[in-house]
């Protein structure tokens, strides 16, 4: 399926919740633990809306969400999630996501 990136999400999603889901696609790997993992968003009904694959050095419980917030989320202009529900296996995370209401918060 070809979905568009979150950044460019129509703003008519706005004041609806929406869900983010980060699917690992690639395990760890020698060195450096790269990891890949393809961060898709949904709407009403599980309707999904986009898709974006990133990579990064690490493991997803710290530097997967780190990279969540700062490369993606956070740019897209969604407030990043105090937590994230997974799966047995750690190899999928979700979150319910918004926008954020930049006249009282400010991404940083």
């Amino acid at each position: 399926m070809n979905l568009p990136s979150l950044f460019q999400l129509s703003d008519g999603f706005m004041d609806d919740p929406l869900v983010a889901v980060a699917t690992r696609i690639i395990g760890p790997t020698c060195p450096g633990d790269l990891e890949s993992w393809d961060l898709a968003v949904y709407g009403d009904g599980f309707e999904p809306l986009t898709l974006d694959p990133f990579s990064f050095v690490g493991h997803f419980s710290n530097q997967g969400l780190l990279t969540l917030r700062r490369d993606l989320l956070g740019p897209a202009g969604f407030a990043f999630p105090p937590h994230w529900a997974y799966n047995t296996t750690g190899t999928e995370f979700h979150a319910t996501i918004q926008w954020l209401t930049w006249t009282t918060t400010k991404y940083g």
